[in-house]
C-alpha cells in the first residue's frame, strides 16, 4: 500500500485549519503574557487569550482549549459577536485536534451561524471547510465534499483567497480516495497554482503533498519524488512542522515503493523526528507503521516489532480502525517470518475481521449521528458549561459540576439502552413481518406449482386422449372403410348392374372416399403426425397449406428462428393455440386473411395473430367470455406467457403472446 496516501488524508483534518493560524512548537513569549495582564479593556484581553491558545495548541491541547474557554466566556459577557466567532472557531479547532470529533462539529456549526450574522463570507467558508475535513476523518465522504463545495462557492468570490489552495487540495485527496485520478490532480495543481499567485505557501505545499499522493496510487512514483523535491524546500521555508514530517514521509513511501530500503528509512526516521514534536497521534500511528515495514524488509526483526507494536498501541488509542487493518497484516507479516505461526495466522484473522466489519461500522456511525443529533447537542451545551465552571468556580462548585454531569451522562446512558431495546424489539417485529411474508408467497407458490400439475395432467390426459382417438379412426374405422370401398370396388367387376344402379354404386362409392378423407383430416387436426416428426413449423405449414387449398381462408405465414425444435410439450400447446383461433377466426370473423408470425430468439417466443374480420367489443367480451379465448389463455398461462388482444368492432383482431420456453 502507499502510505503516504493514509498520511495525507490524515495531514487533511489540520491543513485548512494551520492555513489560518500559522502555529510552530515554541515557548510562549513574554510579551503576550505581559500583553494579557496589562490589557486595557475586555476585548484586548480576549484577544490575548485567543493569542495565548494558538500558541499552546502544537505543545498541549488542554492549555490551549484552557485558554479559549476562558475566552469564550468573555466575549459572552460583552456580546462581541466577533470575538464569539474566533472563539468558537478555535475551540472546535482544538477538538479536532484532540479527536473529540462530535465536539468538533457542535462548536464549529455554531461559529458558521454567529460568522454568517456578521456577514464576513471568508471566514465563515473556512469553518465550513473545517467542518467538511471532521466528516471526512469520519469517513462520511458525501457530507465531506457538500461542505467543500460549499465553502469553494464562497471562497472563490470573496477578495481574500488565503486558505481556498488547502480547500483545493482536500478535494484532490478526497478525488484519489475514489479513483477519479485526472480531476484529482486538476484540482491539485488549481491549488498549487492559486497558493504560489497569492503567496500562500501553507497552501501550496498541501497541494503537492496531495498531489504526490495522487501519483503514488497511480503508482507513478517518478512523478511522486519530482513532486515531492519541488514541496521540500518549500516546507522547510515555512517551517511548519506538520508539512516537513509529511514531505519527509513522502520521500519515505517514494524510496519504500521502489525498494530503496535504506533511504526509506532515513526519510522515514527524519519524518518520526518532526511527529514527535507534535501532539497528534494520527501522524505518529502511520509513522510507527512505516517504519515497521521498512525494519521488516531490512529483516531487522526486533525494531521492526517494537515499531508495530507501538502502531498498533497508538490505532487503538485513537481508534484509527482502517489503519488498524493495515497494522495487523503488517504484524502477521512480522510474526510469520519470525517463525511464530500461530501468532501470525491470530493477526490474519483479526485483519480479516476487521475488514468485514468496516463497511458495518461506518454504516452504523451515520445512522447513529442522525438518530443521536438532538440529544449530542444538549451533551455538548452541557459540556460547555462544565468547562467553563470548572475554570471559574471553586473546588466544592467543580465537585458539584463533576456529579452533574455523571448524573447527566447516566441520564443519557439509559436513554441509550431504552432506545437500543426499542430498536431491537422493532427489528425484531419487522424481521417476524418479513418472515411471516416469505411464509406466505411460498405458500403462494406451491398452490400454483399445484395448479400448474393439475393444468398440466389435464393438457396432457386431452392429449393423450387426441392421440388415441385419432389413432382409432386412423386405424381402425379409417381401415375398415377401406376396405369396405376394396370389397364394393371388386363387386363392382363382378356384378351385373343395371346403368341407373352403376351411378348410385359410383356415387357410393364417391361418399366412401370423401368420408375416408374427412376421417384422415379429423385424425389430423387431432394428433397432426408432421407435429411429432418434424416439429411445430413444419406442422404448422402443413397446417395453413391445408386451409389455403380450402379457398375459404388466405393465411400468410411466416417464421424466423424456428430451425431447432421445442422442447417437451410446448409444441403441442403452441399448436393448439393457433388451432384455436383460427377456428375462432372461421367460426366468428368472417375474415379473408389471416397473417400469421412466430419469432424464436433463444428461449423466447414471440406469437404474432392478426386477421382482417369484423372484431369484437373487448368489454363486453370480457363480461361474456367465450370458450375460444378461455382455453386459449389458459394454455399461455400454462407456458407463463403473456397474451395481448387488441380489436374493436369492425377493425379485426391483433393478438400478440410472448412466452418464456424456459419457465
Amino acid at each position: 500500500m502507499s502510505y503516504l496516501k493514509q498520511y495525507a488524508v490524515y495531514f487533511l483534518l489540520t491543513g485548512l485549519i494551520l492555513a489560518q493560524k500559522q502555529v510552530f512548537a515554541q515557548a510562549i513569549p513574554d510579551s503576550l503574557m505581559k500583553h494579557l495582564i496589562n490589557a486595557t479593556n475586555d476585548s484586548v484581553r480576549i484577544r490575548a487569550m485567543l493569542d495565548l491558545g494558538e500558541f499552546s495548541e502544537a505543545t498541549s491541547l488542554e492549555s490551549s482549549r484552557n485558554y479559549y474557554f476562558r475566552a469564550l466566556g468573555a466575549a459572552q459577557k460583552i456580546n462581541n459577536k466577533s470575538l464569539i466567532f474566533s472563539a468558537l472557531n478555535d475551540v472546535g479547532i482544538s477538538y479536532i485536534e484532540g479527536n473529540k470529533l462530535d465536539s468538533a462539529i457542535f462548536f464549529l456549526e455554531n461559529a458558521v451561524v454567529v460568522g454568517r450574522a456578521l456577514g464576513n463570507m471568508t471566514r465563515v467558508a473556512r469553518v465550513v471547510s473545517n467542518i467538511g475535513n471532521v466528516y471526512l476523518a469520519r469517513n462520511n465522504r458525501l457530507l465531506a465534499l457538500d461542505y467543500y463545495l460549499k465553502a469553494s462557492r464562497d471562497w472563490e468570490k470573496a477578495p481574500d483567497q488565503n486558505g481556498l489552495p488547502s480547500l483545493y487540495a482536500s478535494i484532490c485527496s478526497l478525488l484519489t480516495d475514489q479513483m477519479e485520478y485526472t480531476q484529482a490532480l486538476e484540482y491539485g495543481q488549481k491549488a498549487f497554482q492559486l497558493g504560489m499567485k497569492i503567496g500562500d505557501v501553507y497552501g501550496a505545499v498541501n497541494a503537492l503533498l496531495n498531489i504526490s499522493g495522487t501519483y503514488s496510487s497511480m503508482r507513478q512514483f517518478d512523478k511522486q519524488q519530482l513532486v515531492l523535491n519541488q514541496a521540500l524546500p518549500l516546507a522547510l521555508k515555512g517551517e511548519d512542522i506538520e508539512q516537513i514530517s509529511s514531505v519527509y514521509h513522502g520521500m519515505g513511501d517514494y524510496y519504500f515503493q521502489t525498494a530503496q530500503y535504506p533511504q526509506a528509512l532515513e526519510n522515514f526516521l527524519q519524518s518520526y523526528t518532526y511527529v514527535k514534536r507534535m501532539d497528534n497521534h494520527y501522524h505518529l500511528s502511520a509513522n510507527y507503521l512505516a517504519l515497521a515495514n521498512v525494519y521488516f524488509k531490512m529483516h531487522d526483526q526486533a525494531r521492526a516489532m517494537k515499531f508495530i507494536r507501538l502502531a498498533e498501541e497508538t490505532a487503538i488509542e485513537i481508534g484509527a480502525r482502517a489503519n488498524l487493518k493495515e497494522i495487523y497484516q503488517a504484524r502477521a507479516n512480522i510474526e510469520q517470518a519470525g517463525g511464530n505461526y500461530k501468532t501470525a495466522a491470530h493477526f490474519y484473522s483479526r485483519r480479516i475481521e476487521l475488514s468485514d466489519s468496516l463497511f458495518k461500522s461506518e454504516t452504523s456511525e451515520k445512522v447513529a449521528d442522525v438518530e443521536a443529533k438532538y440529544q449530542n447537542e444538549k451533551k455538548q451545551l452541557q459540556i460547555l458549561q462544565l468547562e467553563k465552571d470548572k475554570r471559574i468556580q471553586t473546588l466544592t462548585i467543580g465537585q458539584k459540576s463533576m456529579i452533574n454531569y455523571s448524573l447527566g451522562a447516566l441520564a443519557m446512558i439509559l436513554i441509550a439502552l431504552v432506545f437500543i431495546i426499542y430498536r431491537n424489539l422493532r427489528h425484531r417485529q419487522v424481521v417476524a413481518a418479513q418472515r411471516h411474508e416469505i411464509q406466505e408467497q411460498r405458500i403462494r407458490v406451491l398452490e400454483k406449482d399445484k395448479q400448474l400439475v393439475a393444468v398440466d395432467s389435464l393438457l396432457q390426459g386431452q392429449e393423450d386422449e387426441r392421440s388415441r382417438l385419432a389413432k382409432d379412426l386412423h386405424d381402425g374405422l379409417g381401415g375398415l372403410l377401406s376396405g369396405v370401398k376394396f370389397s364394393l370396388s371388386n363387386m363392382k367387376d363382378n356384378l351385373i348392374i343395371t346403368p341407373d344402379n352403376m351411378a348410385l354404386f359410383e356415387r357410393s362409392l364417391d361418399m366412401i372416399d370423401t368420408s375416408i378423407s374427412e376421417l384422415r383430416r379429423v385424425a389430423h387436426n387431432m394428433m397432426p403426425e408432421m407435429l411429432g416428426k418434424f416439429g411445430l413449423d413444419e406442422a404448422l405449414k402443413e397446417y395453413f397449406k391445408t386451409i389455403n387449398s380450402t379457398g375459404l381462408l388466405a393465411i400468410k405465414y411466416q417464421s424466423l428462428g424456428m430451425e431447432q425444435r421445442i422442447t417437451g410439450s410446448a409444441e403441442i400447446v403452441i399448436y393448439r393455440i393457433l388451432q384455436e383461433l383460427l377456428n375462432n377466426t372461421m367460426k366468428h370473423a368472417v375474415a379473408t386473411e389471416v397473417f400469421v408470425q412466430l419469432i424464436k430468439e433463444e428461449s423466447r417466443l414471440n406469437i404474432l395473430y392478426e386477421d382482417n374480420g369484423k372484431g369484437f367489443d373487448q368489454q363486453a367480451a370480457s363480461v361474456n367470455k367465450g370458450a375460444g379465448l378461455m382455453n386459449v389463455k389458459s394454455r399461455v398461462d400454462y407456458l407463463n406467457g403473456q397474451l395481448d388482444i387488441h380489436s374493436e368492432p369492425g377493425k379485426g383482431v391483433l393478438i400478440n403472446i410472448e412466452l418464456n420456453l424456459k419457465s
